[in-house]
C-alpha cells in the first residue's frame, strides 16, 4: 500500500483538483509480486468509475513498466474502458517528461531490487532512452516509504553521472518530491521523481497549467 503519493498530491496540487483513490495490494516488490498486484487494477478502476472521473491515473511506477510498453498499453486501455475516461500511468508520464525536457541520457536512482531495476532500464531503453547509470537500494514493500529524504539525496548523488542529461528517482511510495529542488541546485540538472511526473501528466491531460514553483524544473515552466 502506498503511503506517500496521497500526502504529496495534497501538498503540491492546485486546490481546484479533486483526487479520489482506490488501492491495489502488493505483497512484495518483485516482478511476480507486481504482476499479482496488477490483477487488482480492474477492480480498483471499477470502484473509481462510480465517481465519473475526468481522468484515471495508475500511480505506480514499477507496476506500470513491469511488462513493458505492451503491458502498459493494455493496462491503460482496460482502465479507460472501465472508467469511461482517459487513463494515464506513471511510467508513461516519465517518458513524456523526459521528452518534454529534452533528456535522452538518464541517471536512474531507485529503491528497488535488481530484477525490478532491470525491467525499468529495459522499459526506458525501449523508448530510445539511454540509462547512463543505475543505482538501487534493494528494498521491497513498506521499507521503501521508510527511507528518509536525506538518504534519498545520498542515493541520487551516487546515481548521478556527468554524462547524464537528467536524473530520475523512481517509485511513487518514495519521499523524493521533498528533495528535488535541493538536488537540482547541487547537481545542476533536472531531477525528476515519480510523484512529480505523475502530477505533471495529470495536469497536462486535464488542460491545466503545469507551473508549480518549488518542486523541480519540470513543474517550473
Amino acid at each position: 500500500m502506498n503511503a506517500v503519493l496521497e500526502p504529496d498530491l495534497a501538498w503540491v496540487s492546485p486546490p481546484e483538483l479533486s483526487f479520489h483513490f482506490s488501492r491495489v495490494p502488493l505483497a512484495e516488490t518483485t516482478p511476480d509480486g507486481l504482476r499479482e498486484m496488477n490483477k487488482s487494477v480492474e477492480g480498483a478502476a471499477a470502484l473509481l468509475s462510480h465517481l465519473s472521473p475526468d481522468l484515471l491515473a495508475y500511480a505506480c511506477t514499477s507496476g506500470s513498466f513491469v511488462d513493458g510498453e505492451a503491458g502498459l498499453r493494455d493496462q491503460l486501455a482496460i482502465m479507460s474502458k472501465i472508467a469511461g475516461c482517459p487513463a494515464i500511468a506513471t511510467s508513461g508520464a516519465i517518458v513524456d517528461a523526459f521528452r518534454h525536457i529534452g533528456a535522452t541520457r538518464i541517471a536512474l536512482a531507485t529503491p528497488y531490487r535488481d530484477e525490478v531495476n532491470l525491467a525499468e532500464k529495459a522499459f526506458f531503453e525501449s523508448h530510445a532512452l539511454t540509462v547512463s547509470s543505475l543505482v538501487g537500494m534493494g528494498l521491497s514493500g513498506p521499507a521503501i516509504r521508510e527511507v528518509p529524504p536525506q538518504r534519498i539525496i545520498e542515493l541520487a548523488r551516487a546515481a548521478d553521472t556527468a554524462e547524464s542529461d537528467a536524473l530520475f528517482i523512481s517509485c511513487t511510495d518514495f519521499r523524493a518530491l521533498e528533495v528535488l529542488e535541493d538536488l537540482e541546485r547541487e547537481l545542476s540538472k533536472p531531477v525528476l521523481s515519480s510523484n512529480q511526473v505523475t502530477l505533471w501528466a495529470i495536469l497536462r491531460e486535464l488542460g491545466k497549467p503545469t507551473v508549480i514553483p518549488g518542486f523541480g524544473r519540470l513543474l517550473a515552466s
